[in-house]
């Protein structure tokens, strides 16, 4: 009878325990956000776009933005009998200056509509095969938080191009015209560098953030918002892209897990999204190198010389590399701020010079001279230098001094005329004169002058995701037995999690003297990540990484640990 009993008992114990652990593993966690696949949508928009064209030049179908992430952009949509050449002009506003487009022949029309302006009546006009028809596109007005002009200068220059700007934290990538007017903005947290591509595309960083400010990779797009290629990098992007000659893409990134950031470039084949380049100032360099100890800001590849140049904003110097091997061309730098082990590859000053001070945005304007942003007695100039490279040396040929102290870049537009991006200021330069102005409310990161079209052909070619962020970094496991249930440091800490196809975000708030890891457990495996490694300052700061979908699959529940207590989430994340 005992042995009965016993039985039951344990029978009630294991169902018990079995409950227990369902409630823990099953009902008390709920799933996280996941976030739709861009290029899935945008494909499933451009199925709908194709399936009827069947509107005509009187009775156009127009899809204002049409991906949903370039609200003054449209579609226009008709046939004609014949192979037509069609016209849109985009009517300027209180007098300004008209757009106009003139497309490839075709039956099927599908025109691309830019330059409209914000919360506004625009009058757009479409002609073909000698009819022509006004339509009017409404727009809603710009976001509130939006970066607006509150001051121009010199709006009577004359230029038919438009200034595409990127934020340095918060804000828009959008385009102004010559009297302030927004023309063109995207939805989406795009920072660091924008680039025309040869193909006419633009060339954005991701929107999403792989950590600190490093994005995940590179997005190539139409300013219809289109997505053609996005790009995975294992250590991320930041600060500047260059397109090389074959069409590859050459990158300031990083290599995780030695303690170092910004010292490192990789070169991309654009068809494949893989490194088949890596430059690794680490290991080229002499000297002591930790933390950001160098601080790759810009990146120029010179054709004549097969070498890049690069700008190390906290080393100081400038230095050029033989682009085939590697090896160190020569470094400009003053010898008394540098390792002796940098003195056999310095240029001689001819005459006086101002050496490289946190310089910044390198553009070489032909093979032996550059400008590029250094400061100078705590203001920022613009320097030119000359090159001589029979006779190792280097001169000082011009030094233009800049309004303020703030971050610089630059862009060379020609012989004495560029484009200057500084705080909230952006300006055009030419001969000496700054020609334009215009600040905004909020501050900028860099500014490229481009037109609205470029070879805009509308195709419904799928997007395409190439490349890898490879497998996270893991580090020592933790035991998960006395983990608090405490849903409350998701709002202490302003935690927020996501999935989407490249991996689990994380983001959190917290003291920068704090020790954060994420633990993923399954029960048969489990992965511990660092979010936050301690440091000596009580400083709030935001942080955020990814964990790639690279060598993990299945089911994983979601732990946090701060400072050695770990918190269960009541979240799970599968990753497939």
């Amino acid at each position: 009878m005992r042995k009965i009993i016993a039985k039951y008992v344990l029978l009630i114990l294991i169902t018990f325990a079995v409950s227990i652990y369902i409630y823990e593993y099953v009902m008390a966690n709920k799933p996280i956000d996941t976030e739709s696949d861009i290029l899935y949508t945008q494909h499933q928009t451009e199925q709908g776009i194709l399936s009827n064209t069947n509107y005509t030049i009187d009775n156009p179908n127009v899809i204002l933005n049409p991906y949903g992430n370039s609200p003054l952009s449209a579609l226009i949509v008709f046939q004609t009998k014949d192979l037509t050449t069609t016209t849109v002009t985009i009517k300027g506003k209180d007098g300004a200056e008209d757009i106009k487009h003139t497309f490839t022949p075709t039956k099927v029309h599908i025109l691309p509509i830019y330059g409209l302006y914000a919360g506004y009546d625009n009058k757009v006009i479409i002609e073909a095969s000698g009819s022509s028809k006004e339509i009017t596109i409404t727009t809603s007005p710009l976001p509130n938080d939006f970066s607006k002009v509150t001051d121009l200068s010199n709006n009577d220059f004359d230029t038919d191009e438009f200034y595409f700007t990127t934020p340095e934290e918060i804000g828009y990538t959008a385009a102004y015209d010559k009297n302030g007017e927004v023309r063109w903005y995207l939805i989406g947290d795009y920072k660091w560098d924008i680039q025309r591509l040869n193909n006419g595309h633009i060339l954005l960083s991701s929107d999403k953030i792989l950590s600190k400010n490093y994005s995940i990779g590179l997005i190539e797009m139409d300013l219809l918002g289109k997505v053609y290629y996005e790009y995975a990098i294992p250590g991320g992007y930041h600060h500047d892209v260059y397109e090389l000659n074959n069409g590859n893409l050459l990158l300031a990134s990083n290599k995780y897990g030695r303690g170092t950031t910004e010292d490192v470039a990789v070169e991309i084949d654009r068809a494949t999204g893989g490194i088949v380049k890596e430059i690794d100032l680490y290991n080229i360099l002499p000297g002591e190198k930790k933390g950001n100890w160098f601080g790759m800001n810009s990146i120029n590849y010179d054709i004549n010389t097969n070498s890049i140049t690069i700008s190390g904003y906290n080393g100081n110097m400038i230095i050029n590399l033989d682009y085939p091997t590697l090896d160190i061309n020569w470094v400009i730098a003053d010898e008394d701020k540098v390792d002796d082990d940098y003195k056999q590859y310095l240029l001689k000053a001819n005459g006086d010079i101002d050496y490289p001070n946190k310089p910044e945005s390198i553009n070489l304007i032909s093979g032996n001279k550059m400008m590029f942003a250094s400061e100078i007695d705590g203001k920022k100039h613009l320097l030119t230098y000359q090159i001589d490279y029979s006779n190792r040396t280097v001169k000082e040929l011009d030094d233009y001094e800049l309004p303020t102290d703030e971050e610089t870049y630059l862009e060379i537009l020609g012989d004495d005329d560029y484009v200057i991006t500084q705080g909230h200021t952006l300006m055009e330069v030419q001969n000496g004169k700054r020609v334009i102005s215009m600040n905004v409310n909020s501050t900028l990161y860099n500014t490229k002058k481009m037109s609205l079209y470029a070879n805009d052909v509308y195709t419904g070619v799928q997007g395409v995701r190439l490349g890898s962020l490879g497998e996270s970094a893991t580090v020592k496991n933790h035991l998960l037995l006395g983990a608090k249930n405490d849903d409350s440091i998701l709002d202490k800490y302003k935690i927020t999690l996501y999935k989407d196809v490249f991996g689990l975000k994380v983001k959190g708030t917290f003291k920068e003297s704090e020790d954060v890891q994420i633990i993923l457990d399954n029960v048969l495996d489990k992965k511990t990540y660092n979010l936050l490694e301690a440091k000596d300052s009580d400083k709030k700061t935001t942080t955020s990484r990814y964990i790639s979908e690279d060598g993990i699959q299945g089911k994983y529940y979601i732990y946090l640990r701060i400072n050695g207590t770990i918190y269960k989430l009541h979240k799970y994340v599968n990753f497939y």
